[in-house]
Formats: C-alpha cells, structure tokens, sequence
C-alpha cells in the first residue's frame, strides 16, 4: 500500500507532527518545545492548520477510518484477500489490527493538536491576536476536538478525555476511559463553546458557526435528544449558504459546492487516497475494496437508486465504487466532506418521525428522494416513515461511513447485519497502547 504524498508546511511540523501522550507512543522527533512553540498569533494560526491537516492524514479521513466503518457494514466488502479489511467485514476485528492501532493514533494526534491551539490561544500574549482572533482560533480548535472525540466514541466507545496539551518528553500520562456518557457531555460542551465563539461568515474548509450546529445535529441524533437533532438541522437548512446540488453528481465533481457545510481541502501536493482503495489495478488503484452486489442491485435500481447510480461504475466487468474520483493513479485530489446539507435533512426527517411528525418528516425526506429524481415516499406511518429514511440514509450516503453506525444506534444491526452480540458494535482498543497504559481496559469481548 501507498501512503499520501503529503505536504506539509515546516512550521507546521511542530504541531502536526506532535503525539498525544505517552498512551500514544511519544517519540521524541514528534514533541512540541515550549521554547520555541506557540508563542504568537501567527504560529498559533499556523498550528491549527496543522490540527486540520491531522484530520486529513491517509490514517483518518483520508482512507482508514471511513474504509474500516464502511467495511463493517452491508454497502461495501473486501475486494482484496489477505488484508485487516477481512477482519471488519466479517466482524472479527483483532486488537492487534493494524488499522486500529493506526486510526487510533491518528485521532489523538488531532486531538492533541487542537489542544495545544486551544491551549495556546487562552494564553499568547500578542498585540496581533486580538479577542475576535482568539475567539476564531478557538472556536475551530473546539470543534475539531469535538469532531474527532464523536469519531472515537461512535466507533470505540469509552475513551480517555485529554484535554491538555503535550509538550515535552517530561508529560507523561497513563489516563483510564471515560465512559461513553463522559464523552458526549464533553463534546456537547466543546460545540457549545465553539458555536458561540464562531463567526457566521461560511467558509467551507474550515469550522464556522454553522458547520458547529450541523454536528451538533449530527451527535443529538446518535442521542436520541429528537427536537434538538430537529431544531439545530432547522438552523442549517434555513441558512441561505447551502442548497442542495442538481444532480447528484455534482457533490462528486464538484468541490465546495452549495451542499458542503464542512470539507477537508485535499490538493494535488496533498492528496487522499480513497479513490485508490476502489479503483481497479487497471485504473491505477488498489481495488481493495468494493460496493456489495446487493448495494450495486439498489444503486442500479432507477426506483430506488435513481441518479445515484453514478457512484458504482464497472472496468471489462469487473464492479467498482465511483464516489471518489479526480484519481491519478491511487491517490486524488478530491475533497472529503464531512458535512452536507442532504444529511440535515434527512436528521430532520427522522428527528420529526420521531416525535410523530410524520407529515413533515416525510417533506423532508422528499428533498433527498426528489433530487435523487425519485417520486415522493409513500410513507405515512411513524414504522414505514423510520425504514423509509433508513434505506433513503443507506443510498444517499453509500460510500460515506454512516450505515454500519445508523444501524447500531436505532438497535437494527442484529437484523439486517445478524450481528447479535453488542460487544461487536464497537471497536477494540489497540492492543499496544491497552499494554502500554495499565489504566485503560480493554473492551469487552476482545
């Protein structure tokens, strides 16, 4: 496998580059010197580019972690034999997976980034950093760390809360999980903060006010907490900064369209490699893993999949997924978008079912059907409205990783999965970093 070219600025590398805690196996190339380090507002900014560039890493958002979601669900199965792929498609994830230890890491090393700039931010002493600065810097640092902690308690449960900087070989700490509850409260907190610190102005590849009530949404639906999953997605969709694209293909070829609330800005210096782990050995990828003939069969569907179908393609017969494109060789320069519009709507849509709403709930799942060129739902129970918006979510967002989630969180991955046992709907701690650090217990089962 290949690894992102990636370019990263030097000043940079004092942040980016930074570990998390000795848990996350400090080395000491990597360590941030509080001699040198953030000490104005420039390097302060500097730094928290270099928070988002962690998002980006091949080991994150760039390939492993949405590859290992999406594996775990019925949309997308191991094309390639012989690889850690296998362990997640089959449920069978081993502590010692490479991909585990490697997502782990990264996720830390974001999270650690942004608490050197939040970290920095409360503290700098510079003319040049005014308050609207330091608000801006930490409002993004606040929902960066938000971002990354749902990732890790959606995919892995309990984890540790750091929410203090590493800056020298001298900072060790062995900390224990926090429990799930901990960590939602925590990053409730974290989007509470930054919303209000956050500018309206929308600049897509970064955090904005908005992008911080859109995961707001987001975490209120994987609590159940329906009207304000409803009323933060309301704010969003009334904003005149998004619309939904037409046709669909556009959220493909189209970078920073009218859709995208939040994107990571990839470049031809800086490229992902998702279109490689699709794409065949001919067209210069891995074909490492590939739509399920089941997810084809309802892409290809005109009454199901509609225009969507532009997202599975074939090369002399062979199938493959086509949401991520731009390739060249196994890399691309396509953008990630962590938050669009359709996704609002469609948290609105099961939001209102959920409080019995169901006439307006089911308007909203229109906007997704309507767009995809699909007729209105005939959907007119709170039960046909729900599975309705579920196989709606399974189409809309195929190669993104929400399916394997959406079906733990409203209790349906022992039906449709036939995962029974719950101690599967999370991951397992790397086994490193459980030797490591004796306070952190493994999950169970693993």
């Amino acid at each position: 496998m290949t690894s992102i070219n990636k370019y990263i600025l030097p000043a940079l590398i004092i942040i980016s580059s930074a570990s998390c805690k000795k848990f996350l196996d400090v080395k000491p190339t990597g360590q941030i010197s509080e001699d040198v380090a953030l000490t104005t507002k420039d390097r302060i900014q500097r730094a928290l580019t270099g928070a988002y560039s962690r998002l980006q890493v091949q080991e994150y958002y760039g390939a492993e972690w949405p590859n290992a979601v999406w594996l775990s669900d019925d949309n997308v199965t191991a094309y390639s034999a012989g690889t850690t792929d296998l362990q997640f498609d089959g449920h069978a994830i081993l502590s010692s997976s490479n991909t585990i230890e490697i997502t782990w890491k990264a996720m830390y090393q974001a999270i650690n980034a942004a608490n050197n700039v939040i970290d920095a931010a409360a503290t700098v002493d510079d003319p040049a950093m005014t308050d609207d600065d330091r608000n801006n810097i930490t409002g993004q640092a606040l929902f960066i760390r938000a971002l990354v902690y749902f990732d890790l308690a959606r995919t892995f449960g309990g984890v540790p809360l750091v929410l203090t900087p590493t800056r020298g070989l001298t900072d060790k700490s062995y900390p224990a999980k926090n429990t799930v509850d901990e960590v939602y409260t925590q990053v409730i907190k974290d989007l509470t903060d930054a919303e209000a610190k956050l500018p309206d102005e929308v600049n897509r590849n970064i955090a904005h006010k908005k992008a911080v009530q859109a995961l707001r949404a987001r975490v209120a639906l994987y609590r159940n907490d329906w009207a304000t999953a409803e009323a933060y997605a309301t704010t969003v969709i009334n904003s005149p900064d998004f619309a939904l694209v037409q046709p669909f293909e556009k959220i493909i070829t189209e970078k920073n369209n009218t859709e995208s609330i939040f994107e990571l800005a990839y470049s031809v210096t800086d490229q992902n490699v998702l279109s490689g782990y699709y794409y065949p050995v001919e067209k210069g990828g891995f074909y490492r893993v590939g739509p399920t003939a089941e997810l084809i069969g309802i892409l290809n569907d005109p009454a199901k999949g509609g225009n969507r179908s532009v997202m599975v393609s074939e090369f002399e017969g062979a199938p493959y997924g086509n949401r991520y494109r731009a390739a060249q060789g196994s890399s691309n320069d396509d953008n990630y978008a962590v938050l669009r519009l359709a996704e609002m709507y469609l948290i609105r849509a099961e939001a209102r079912a959920n409080q019995d709403n169901i006439e307006d709930g089911a308007d909203d799942l229109d906007q997704i059907r309507n767009r995809a060129g699909l007729g209105n739902t005939t959907a007119n129970t709170k039960e046909t409205l729900l599975q309705a918006i579920e196989d709606e979510r399974r189409v809309e967002f195929a190669f993104e990783p929400f399916r394997w989630f959406d079906l733990i969180r409203t209790g349906r991955a022992g039906a449709v999965l036939g995962v029974d046992d719950a101690t599967k709907y999370v991951f397992p701690l790397p086994a490193s970093e459980v030797l490591t650090n004796k306070n952190l217990k493994q999950n169970t089962n693993y």
